[in-house]
């Protein structure tokens, strides 16, 4: 499998592929040294592994992106993979055409997941954080607009510089902000943002 992958992406012009590599040690000696922006990570190996190797790549000076490729769609193991640092979690089912768009979307910084998963994810996930919504309103009626649109930008995986830069504010008014969606939402981790982002539709 890994090797088809790895043909199939070759042949595409907008990806330069910088290697491949089953084994665990050599992995991340190539990763350390090649810097690639985005990394394809199997997850048919026990769950707890996986997820500490996307921290462990998180933690690099120039950590990649990381797309994780799995045949487990569960919620609690996507939003795992999310929590240790992933950018986009796809099934192996998932089509060349896909794999690509969650390539150049990782690659920009973005989260990735298909609509079946999201839809999965939000089906499970309809238990409030903290906040308990009045009856007919939203969770998010707590925040500000710009509360709420940092949120989603954070969500869609940009980093506070970015989002800073986005909106025309200081990274510190950002800081803020996020501070602000904690105490009302109680999120603090950004699989928590995906997670709020998917219950109300906001990943579009």
């Amino acid at each position: 499998m890994r090797q088809a992958l790895t043909a199939l992406l070759a042949r595409d012009p907008r990806i330069h592929l910088v290697g491949d590599s089953c084994d665990l040690e050599q992995f991340v000696n190539e990763v350390t040294h090649s810097a690639p922006q985005v990394v394809l990570l199997s997850a048919e190996k026990d769950c707890d592994v996986v997820n500490r190797q996307i921290t462990s790549l998180a933690t690099l000076p120039l950590g990649p992106h990381v797309i994780v490729l799995n045949g487990e769609q569960r919620p609690d193991i996507v939003l795992e993979a999310f929590r240790a640092g992933a950018f986009g979690y796809l099934p192996w089912s998932a089509s060349a055409a896909e794999l690509i768009e969650a390539i150049g979307m990782v690659a920009n910084g973005m989260s990735y997941v298909l609509p079946t998963t999201a839809k999965t994810l939000s089906s499970a996930l309809r238990t409030p954080l903290h906040s308990t919504p009045a009856p007919g309103g939203s969770r998010l009626d707590v925040l500000s607009t710009r509360e709420r649109t940092v949120l989603e930008r954070i969500a869609f995986g940009f980093s506070g510089p970015e989002v800073a830069d986005q909106l025309g504010i200081t990274v510190k008014t950002v800081d803020t902000y996020r501070h602000r969606i904690h105490e009302k939402l109680g999120v603090h981790h950004r699989s928590d943002y995906v997670r709020i982002a998917l219950e109300h539709d906001l990943l579009h």
